[in-house]
Order: structure tokens, then sequence, then C-alpha cells
């Protein structure tokens, strides 16, 4: 071992501290950080970046995980486009409705995580609620609720949604079955039901849907009437649908002609 390395010089220590403020930057507007990614745009080796994570999970600034680091704070909210308080009311509307015991699966999208905010702000009172989710800023959020049961569901994490996917997702997502599945599609069509832009996407919320007793969808308002790239579920395989907006009356009535509940949250922005 060189001196270098037990004993850093003025130099190395501000180099390094240059580097972990960038880190605890890209921690603080994404929540995360990939080392591969983080080594490229320092112009440092993945060994660097993987020492300074280190020095700073010892120094209690971030958690690391496979692949990089996740911050230790949770987030306000994932996207820029999204921010906390347009979802809030609409996670709080749904939690008011949904049982304080059984199972509970927690999809992947900036309305889940105003759900999972809800039941941090309103815990259940007694333990015996299982919640399941495949969304890390869900997860984090959630760890801290006392007297609740959380299972995280593991897999690649998209870059795109902070969902964890792939066949370890699904494979994982198989072996369940929920009293309440919540999911947050791209798209809601009568005509051709939910949809997600992206193929990895809708594999992981077909076996969300298929796999609970009970299912509500929600999302944006924008969402209504629009079809995204991949169906992965029907209309009528939807127990519930709850949108944080404002939703015309043409499009409200082809879901109560369906016999599916619309349920529209105005948001606050």
């Amino acid at each position: 071992m060189t001196r270098l390395e037990t004993d850093p010089s003025p130099s190395s220590r501000a180099a390094a501290g240059g580097r972990q403020a960038r880190i605890a930057g890209w921690l603080e507007a994404d929540g995360r950080v990939d080392v591969a990614q983080a080594a490229a745009l320092l112009g440092v080796a993945p060994e660097t970046v993987r020492r300074d994570l280190r020095a700073m999970e010892t120094a209690g600034r971030l958690h690391r995980v496979h692949g990089g680091a996740i911050s230790v704070v949770p987030r306000p909210m994932v996207t820029r486009s999204a921010p906390k308080s347009r979802y809030i009311g609409l996670g709080r509307t749904v939690w008011e409705r949904l049982p304080r015991q059984g199972t509970l699966l927690i999809g992947t999208g900036p309305p889940a995580l105003g759900l999972a905010e809800a039941i941090s702000a309103a815990p259940p009172e007694r333990p015996g609620l299982t919640v399941v989710t495949n969304y890390l800023d869900a997860a984090v959020v959630l760890s801290r609720v006392p007297l609740l049961a959380v299972y995280n569901i593991g897999g690649t994490v998209s870059p795109t949604s902070r969902g964890q996917e792939g066949d370890w997702a699904i494979t994982e997502l198989n072996r369940l079955r929920t009293d309440v599945s919540v999911i947050c599609p791209a798209g809601i069509s009568v005509e051709d039901g939910l949809s997600d832009p992206r193929p990895a996407g809708a594999a992981v919320c077909r076996a969300e849907t298929r796999i609970g007793r009970r299912v509500i969808a929600l999302a944006d308002a924008a969402a209504v009437g629009r079809s995204a790239f991949v169906t992965f579920a029907t209309i009528e395989e939807i127990d519930e649908v709850v949108v944080a907006g404002s939703v015309p009356d043409r499009l409200h009535r082809p879901f109560s002609d369906r016999g599916v509940g619309l349920t529209v949250v105005p948001t606050v922005d």
C-alpha cells in the first residue's frame, strides 16, 4: 500500500472532496448515483468512485446499493415534471379506501409515490398490512412507516422510471397473490385498455395486474383516453381508476358505461 493511500495529500483530499460534492449534488437531484456513469462524468476510474461512495456511506451521506448508491433521505418526488404536492391528494383519496390488513402491491410511477407518502403521513395504527413494491422511491418512503411490513421485489432498475423490471422482478411477482394491486399506467382507454410506453414496464404491470384480487389504476388525468405503446391489461381487468386533475365528460362517460369506477381528484399545483 502506498503512502498516498494511507495518508492522502491535501491535493488528493481536495479532489476527493470535489468529487463527493458532485456526487452529493446528483443524489439531491436524482436520488441515485450509478458508479459507471459517475466515473465517466468525473473522468476517474470506477474504483475511485466506489471509494468515494464508501467514504460517504461511512459519513451517513448515502446508502450503497449494487452498482451505485441511493440517497438516505426520501426525495420529495422522482421527476421534475411531477412535484410532490400534485399527487398527495390522489394518494390520500386512495389510502382512505384501502384496507389496513392484508397485502397491498404498489407499482411504479409518481402517483404511486403519492400513495406511499399518504400512507407515511397517516400510518396504520396496528400491524397487519404488508406492502410489496417494485418502486425504489416508494420502498424508501414506506420503510420508515412503523407497523408496516414492506417487501421490495428486486430486479433491474430502470433509469427512466426507477422501477425494478426484467425476469427477476416478474419471477418474484408471479409467486405472489395480493389483496389489492395498485398500478400506474401511462395510458387508460376503454377501447385499448391500460398501456405503458416500454415493453419492460408493461411486462411488470401485466404481472402486477394478474396477481391482484382487486386492481386499482392511478394516473394523471392526461393518461385518460390515451394509448401508450404496449397494452398490458383490458379495462375489464381493472376494478377502479383514480386520476389526478380534471377529465372531460366525454372521456369520463365511457368508463361508467362499462361499469368501471373513475374517480377524479383535483391536483394542487
